[in-house]
């Protein structure tokens, strides 16, 4: 993740390879400090309208943690 994109090193059911941060899940995911979870993105009111949950590929449920690096930077892991 950039300031910009968030690529996808590894991927399940979906072709897409990066999207804009702006509507990056994991942008949230990495502020947090404890797991992050969004069980129905189609009633979350930060998500609802994503295009990554009103099309392809039709995010439903999230998760996602920060990996704190011993200097204090938030990396990110996501399910």
């Amino acid at each position: 993740m950039d300031e910009d994109r968030q690529w996808f090193k590894a991927k399940v059911g979906t072709t897409v390879s990066e999207t804009a941060r702006d509507f990056s899940f994991c942008a949230y995911a990495i502020t947090q400090s404890d797991i992050f979870i969004v069980p129905d993105a189609t009633r979350d009111p930060r998500f609802a309208h994503n295009p990554l949950v009103t099309s392809e590929p039709k995010i439903r449920f999230y998760a996602g943690a920060p990996l704190i690096t011993p200097d204090g930077h938030a990396l990110a892991r996501f399910a």
